[in-house]
């Protein structure tokens, strides 16, 4: 391995360290974490529905909903035909939980309060939402390719400290 390369993973490696020291990160009962997601989903027929009243209704039952079950909300924006939310949420919940939970209860309690609106628009019983939805991870300024170096060089890196199985520990333990 020549001299440039074992630098470059060296700088890799501190960057990722770097982030994983970074205040970004939450802490839960027996980790650290940082999950975010942007999810987006629409009301059933793609009806044109979320405006005025029951769009300023559904950001405060969103954010109800994200309080009620320790999810951060640090986006959102309803559209007429569909709503986009960039959340932060604890690892304990599935991100198809998080979603079950976000659009079941925002259906229940808009069609409590909305429904002879909603009714003009969704004529099926007890359906507000699609069934589907889009998800997609975020990370912050890492890429998969910085973590993956990371992970493969861990135990090299660790190497360059002397006994590589104590110094594999020290660099693992760092991290948490």
């Amino acid at each position: 391995m020549n001299e440039q390369t074992s630098e470059d993973r060296q700088e890799i490696i501190k960057a990722v360290l770097h982030y994983f020291y970074q205040d970004n990160t939450r802490s839960g009962t027996h980790c650290r974490y940082n999950l975010k997601y942007h999810i987006v989903w629409i009301p059933k027929y793609r009806r044109g529905l979320l405006t005025g009243k029951i769009a300023e209704r559904l950001k405060q039952i969103l954010a109800q909903i994200a309080n009620e079950y320790g999810f951060r909300i640090i986006a959102i924006e309803v559209m007429p035909d569909h709503v986009h939310l960039l959340i932060e949420a604890p690892p304990k919940y599935a991100p198809s939980v998080i979603v079950g939970y976000l659009k079941g209860l925002s259906s229940k309690m808009l069609r409590a309060e909305f429904l002879s609106e909603i009714r003009k628009y969704i004529w099926k019983e007890n359906t507000l939402w699609a069934r589907g939805y889009y998800i997609a991870t975020l990370a912050d300024t890492v890429t998969t390719e910085i973590v993956q170096e990371y992970i493969e060089n861990q135990k090299e890196s660790a190497g360059d400290m002397g006994n590589s199985k104590i110094a594999a520990e020290f660099v693992q333990a760092k991290l948490f």
